[in-house]
């Protein structure tokens, strides 16, 4: 018998498991997009060609600042995981 067995588990925080690039489908869909403030910091303001809104947050380690238009092209899609928790996307934007 281990003290451990069917404890719950808390991690540190969240990590990484993927990153990549907007596909070109993603790139045709947005008009533009742009850092606004939110809830728990700040988050992409996606806003599609077809006249709706998205809202992605971006990540701890993005350098950015409300109302900058984002580069869709140079940013990222980070999916971040932690244990016991639904993995989350973030947008990391660097200058």
């Amino acid at each position: 018998m281990n003290i451990f067995d069917g404890r719950k588990k808390y991690a540190d925080g969240y990590f990484i498991i993927n990153e990549r690039e907007f596909n070109q489908e993603e790139l045709t869909q947005v008009a533009y997009a742009k850092v606004v403030p939110s809830q728990y910091g700040m988050s992409v303001c996606f806003y599609m060609k077809a006249g709706f809104r998205y809202y992605i947050p971006v990540s701890r380690d993005s350098q950015c600042a409300p109302g900058d238009v984002v580069d869709l092209t140079s940013a990222k899609i980070l999916t971040l995981r932690k244990e016991g928790a639904e993995d989350i996307d973030r947008i990391d934007i660097q200058k």
